[in-house]
């Protein structure tokens, strides 16, 4: 925001575009970069499986896949990609791509939006959705330091909505494109997009604010949509019938849902602090067109509307789900959309926060701060929320009264002073720290940008970018400095940069580094059992893993028998419902169980998941003959019954 109120003979898109690396630079620097981790650990093995029919053959998971699978299209681009430099490489470039794709959509948007305001705001916009992690229900952020299909589909999305809010009867064609594009991503993603699109150009239609569109057009943009979604569903979605197959509807919801993507799928088990930090972005939506009275832009009435749309379809998905339990609807996973509804809300925002910057007051700049590190944190964009709603409805034409005025303006302050003392007891996020640290350096920071020449700010630019790529850069070397002849000091500093950005399949954790070894050492056809929550063995061994919590087939059959191997990982007996109670009581507990089988369980748990290795912590046992240690893991083979008994002889 300093440098919203100064000029400069450089071009707007020149400092736009700075502005968008500074951000790339600034987001790899606080949230990093964790490829090789995370979903693509259990996912990019599918795609070497393709690669490779050698790999993964035995592999229960990887082989569920080869009926139905939709990252089918996801994955075959990552192939392309690869191919020239790699998979770390090739998965990299695609995404800065999405990563520009999303400041193109994003920033047209905010600046159609905001016509009569500088086009900084679509900077602002981006910098509110790399910043938002509040309020994400349904776990699907707005933006996250690892390259998924969902990200792709929403990149593609921002641009769409922006190319039709912008100009309706222009931005059918890039709609149509890239809704088209998203739905070879992410399936889900782009039929729920082309749903979205689709109900607001009706509601725009009804409305009166499809301008320059005549019937055809209309008729034609809906047909257009709908068969902008048939590619996808084509390429990703055969054989879908396979979810529910074999199966009883309530046994798959409650293996799915329940066990298999609770924090997907099932609203109620969301926390509380998710859902009121939600209800925040369409609050400060409403208060950010309530403060722009006066100057609507026929773009802003047309996002207001698609909000509307959004909030109406997540409230009949919400009684689908909830109430109904409707067994499709929950496997469409509908709560995707809030998260555009959280981008369009922040879009508004970004116009609103803007417009209090350049006030060039220091109670309306203490404002801006406070809404920009806000979206930070649950709790704390509560806090800052209700005190930004008291604020603005202190600025309001209707209020007349000075009593009432200077009333809200003190309550807010009041309530915004017992925030900072609540967050800094009751918030696991530590809210408090951002919000004290704005009200100790905002009449600083307001000073500073208030004196500052306006000539200074190109060259501002050109430091700003080169001091937020300096981890990132320096982290990009490391991955390819070679740990050999280091100093321990210096391998633990090439360690903390590897981490932070991982451009390179450098392991970093003892589970990689033990799966690394066996690679090395294991035939490609050797079977392994493992602790249930790591996710990364299965692709950094490229050998064959007989479960894991977190890669789990969505077809029917493959799910059974998911669950089925977990409850005996981790011990427990009877009906799937039990293993279901468990794991939504103490996730973690339950996982934890393996770790405190003796050598005899583990292997009596090899032989019945068909596995020849085993990977657990150090232990000593007759059953269990161990073959490499890497820190807290240790790689065993089963040993042969008739040995073992003589083992404990």
């Amino acid at each position: 925001m300093p440098g919203m109120d100064a000029t400069s003979s450089s071009s707007p898109t020149w400092r736009s575009g700075t502005a968008f690396l500074i951000l790339l630079g600034l987001y790899l620097t606080v949230r990093g970069y964790h490829s090789f981790d995370g979903d693509q650990a259990y996912r990019f093995p599918i795609l070497r499986r393709a690669q490779d029919l050698r790999l993964f053959a035995s592999d229960p998971f990887v082989r569920a896949f080869e009926r139905f699978n939709p990252h089918r299209g996801y994955l075959a681009v990552l192939d392309v990609v690869s191919r020239p430099a790699g998979l770390a490489a090739g998965v990299l470039a695609l995404y800065v791509v999405t990563f520009a794709a999303t400041c193109l959509g994003v920033a047209r948007l905010a600046r159609a939006v905001w016509s009569e305001q500088r086009s900084e705001t679509g900077v602002v916009a981006i910098a509110l959705v790399l910043i938002a992690a509040a309020g994400n229900i349904g776990t699907n952020h707005l933006f996250e330091p690892i390259l998924l299909d969902r990200l792709v589909g929403f990149a593609l999305g921002w641009v769409g909505l922006a190319a039709v809010v912008s100009s309706p009867r222009r931005g059918g064609w890039v709609a149509w494109g890239t809704i088209g594009l998203a739905g070879i991503f992410h399936p889900s993603v782009g039929l729920q997009l082309s749903m979205v699109l689709s109900g607001g150009w009706i509601a725009w239609w009804f409305l009166g604010m499809s301008e320059g569109v005549n019937g055809a057009r209309f008729v034609g943009f809906l047909v257009g949509m709908g068969l902008a979604a048939l590619p996808g569903a084509f390429v990703n979605l055969r054989h879908s019938e396979l979810l529910t197959l074999g199966l009883s509807p309530e046994r798959v919801r409650l293996l799915s849902a329940e066990l298999q993507s609770p924090q997907h799928m099932i609203p109620h088990l969301w926390r509380l602090s998710q859902w009121v930090a939600w209800v925040c972005y369409p609050a400060l939506g409403f208060v950010s067109l309530k403060t722009a009275i006066g100057t609507e832009t026929p773009a802003r009435r047309r996002v207001a509307v698609l909000i509307a749309v959004l909030l109406v379809g997540l409230g009949v998905a919400w009684l689908g789900i909830e109430r109904w339990e409707n067994l499709r609807l929950t496997l469409f996973q509908p709560f995707r959309m809030a998260t555009v509804t959280r981008g369009l809300c922040v879009v508004l925002v970004a116009g609103h926060l803007v417009r209090l910057w350049e006030t060039g007051s220091l109670v309306g700049r203490f404002r801006a701060l406070l809404l920009t590190v806000g979206f930070a944190g649950d709790r704390l964009l509560a806090v800052v929320t209700v005190f930004e709603v008291a604020m603005a409805a202190s600025d309001l034409a209707w209020v007349r009264s000075r009593r009432v005025s200077r009333t809200l303006i003190g309550g807010g302050f009041v309530f915004l002073a017992w925030g900072l003392v609540f967050l800094s007891r009751h918030d696991t996020a530590s809210g408090h720290l951002p919000l004290f640290a704005v009200i100790l350096t905002a009449p600083a920071l307001h000073g500073f940008v208030s004196r500052r020449p306006a000539s200074l700010i190109q060259h501002r630019l050109a430091y700003r970018l080169a001091a937020a790529w300096v981890v990132p850069l320096a982290a990009l070397a490391a991955n390819f400095v070679p740990e050999a002849g280091l100093s321990a000091e210096a391998r633990g500093w090439r360690l903390g940069f590897v981490r932070r950005c991982r451009f390179a399949e450098i392991p970093v954790d003892d589970i990689e580094r033990l799966a690394v070894w066996c690679r090395v050492h294991t035939p490609t056809d050797a079977v392994f059992i493992g602790p249930p929550g790591p996710k990364t063995f299965r692709l950094w061994s490229s050998r064959n893993l007989a479960f894991n919590r977190a890669g789990s087939p969505y077809a029917a059959e493959g799910l059974a028998d998911w669950a089925s191997r977990f409850a005996d990982h981790v011990g427990v007996r009877g009906r799937p419902e039990a293993l279901v109670a468990a794991y939504l009581q103490d996730r973690h507990g339950l996982e934890n169980r393996y770790d405190g089988l003796s050598p005899d369980a583990l292997s009596a748990l090899a032989r019945r998941q068909g596995a020849g290795y085993v990977i657990a912590r150090t232990r000593a046992g007759a059953a269990l003959i161990p073959l490499h240690t890497e820190g807290r893991y240790t790689v065993y083979v089963v040993t042969p019954p008739a040995l073992a008994s003589r083992g404990h002889e």
